[in-house]
């Protein structure tokens, strides 16, 4: 018979590069690492206690999901995101979110639909009071919900590798650009009217003003680098 634990202690064991990983993925997210700055092995080394290789496997992982970039025998960075491919990242997130909606929206119950009009409030509220911070935690309370509601797994799998540097950019530039609070609460009173009523074409048009679906496209080649 199996020993009793074994299985326990096989799942909450991780491993250095993992560990590596998530230190350094939080620390790109909550600004502690700032865009643009370089990653040293030694500094990297003396800060996360482990040596260099679980160190280069986390930060290859990072490269792959776009928060860090690398040249060849130059440098190591964090991704300084361009102000002008914002609407670009955005739009992306979108067209994901739109993906999830048509997969999750007419089978909700009217308690997860509740909880998740309750989270667009709190979203309303942020932006109304022009707080970033709030905003975006408000944010991810909403869409982290509505990912979960999705029982579409593999799709989930996706988003949770892409969809974090999709979010990361945005937030980056729009930091720098500003935002329209006023025009960002109406879009999102919109999205609460049309989710609180059911109006499952109310929500998707109200999702696609928000991510700026039908804005305009850069043209191919444009914004390169």
């Amino acid at each position: 018979m199996p020993v009793p634990g074994v299985s326990e202690v096989r799942q909450t064991r991780v491993l250095a590069r993992d560990r590596a990983y998530e230190s350094l993925r939080t620390a790109i997210l909550d600004g502690t690492i700032q865009p643009g700055e370089r990653l040293e092995d030694a500094e990297l080394q003396a800060w996360l206690g482990m040596s260099k290789t679980p160190i280069r496997q986390a930060l290859h992982a990072l490269t792959v999901e776009g928060f860090v970039e690398t040249a060849a025998q130059s440098y190591t960075r964090v991704v300084a995101p361009r102000v002008e491919d914002a609407v670009l990242h955005l739009q992306t997130i979108g067209v994901f979110v739109l993906g999830v909606l048509d997969l999750t929206l007419d089978g909700l119950s009217d308690a997860h639909r509740d909880a998740l009009v309750a989270d667009v409030d709190r979203l309303i509220a942020g932006l109304e009071a022009a707080d970033l911070e709030a905003s975006i935690a408000a944010s991810r309370q909403y869409y982290g919900r509505l990912m979960a509601l999705c029982r579409n797994r593999v799709l989930l799998r996706l988003g949770e590798r892409t969809l974090a540097a999709r979010a990361y950019y945005v937030g980056v530039a729009y930091r720098a650009l500003g935002i329209d609070w006023q025009e960002a609460a109406q879009s999102y009173a919109a999205l609460r009217s049309a989710l609180a009523s059911g109006d499952s074409r109310g929500v998707h048009a109200a999702e696609r003003e928000i991510f700026r679906i039908d804005a305009p496209q850069t043209a191919a080649g444009e914004g390169r680098d």
